[in-house]
């Protein structure tokens, strides 16, 4: 049984009208109509927010990179939509458009949700569960995220493959010799062997031999950093120790950015089971655990940019110290 089957009531909760009142007076905007069939959010929207149904229903769907598209449920009075995306402002994965009697719903953007979940342990905590169980659901199904298309084991593709799932995003493989349809797209765009692997990302974009970060740029992955901020806490490394650090300097209030040039969790990601790390005496796998530290991290406002190298490290102005040396 999929994890829809089992755990359906926790991944699309109804509000009570209490809690439906609560959460707007966290909106980050007014509430908006939506006539029949318009469409509330596409996939590939960058940033979405979370809409809270006031009226009426919005129909979700999630879709791949070929266009394939498969329903994922129609949300009612007192649901809302979204997945982790919304939690970092990063691109949609999935579409919604507004039921056969149109709908009613107000609009988190992600500073207002998180605020949302941090003001109210009541509905935070519902819909903390339900962003992480819908992007588990989007993972364990198929139809949706990129669309992966090339020679099985090849060192470029099992990279991307790597890149993708650790970082939690959703993609598919297609053998471009022995699946009719991957074979058909790469004849159809006259694709050379060595411009494979193609990534064919949710927007409908084909990219050719990927790098990591152009693979991250085409999923809205990477954040648009503007260099005059200055932040209270710089962490280099996504691994245990860093996402730990992110969560307790964000949680005080601090403005936090951590930068990673690979994926969420480090080493300790790539491990299939931890059964000594404090907390989980049952054991927990390296993904899950660094799954849960990065959503974690995303709540307090963490702002986290993947993948992207540090280069140097200077010590303040005042000094003409260079620690570019330090390492990393």
């Amino acid at each position: 049984m999929s994890l829809a089957d089992t755990r359906r009531h926790q991944m699309f909760p109804v509000l009570a009208p209490a809690q439906v009142e609560t959460a707007r007076r966290f909106a980050s905007g007014a509430p908006r109509t939506f006539a029949p069939g318009e469409e509330v959010f596409a996939v590939g929207d960058h940033p979405a927010p979370v809409w809270l149904v006031l009226q009426g229903t919005i129909a979700v769907v999630r879709r791949d990179g070929l266009g394939h598209e498969k329903p994922v449920t129609e949300h009612g009075a007192g649901q809302f939509s979204g997945e982790v995306s919304q939690l970092a402002g990063r691109a949609s994965l999935a579409g919604g458009r507004a039921g056969a009697e149109g709908c009613v719903a107000v609009p988190f953007d992600a500073a207002h949700l998180r605020s949302l979940m941090i003001s109210s342990a009541d509905v935070g905590e519902i819909v903390m569960r339900a962003l992480i169980l819908r992007r588990v659901g989007l993972i364990e199904g198929d139809t949706a995220g990129s669309v992966l298309i090339g020679e099985p084991g090849e060192a470029r593709l099992t990279r991307l493959q790597g890149f993708l799932t650790r970082n939690g995003y959703p993609n598919t493989f297609l053998d471009a010799a022995d699946d009719d349809e991957g074979r058909a797209l790469v004849e159809r765009l006259g694709i050379h062997h060595d411009e494979l692997p193609l990534m064919v990302c949710p927007s409908g974009t084909v990219l050719r031999r990927p790098s990591e970060a152009e693979a991250a740029h085409c999923l809205g992955m990477t954040p648009e950093l503007d260099p005059d901020k200055r932040y209270d806490v710089a962490i280099v490394g996504a691994g245990p120790a860093g996402l730990a650090t992110a969560v307790y300097a964000a949680s005080e209030g601090l403005s936090v950015l951590v930068l990673d040039q690979r994926a969420i969790g480090g080493q300790a990601g790539a491990s299939a089971r931890i059964e000594n790390y404090l907390g989980f005496p049952t054991g927990i796998s390296g993904q899950a655990l660094a799954g849960r530290a990065y959503n974690q991290a995303l709540k307090f406002g963490a702002e986290l940019a993947l993948p992207l190298e540090v280069a140097q490290l200077h010590c303040d102005a005042a000094s003409a110290e260079d620690c570019s040396a330090a390492p990393l």
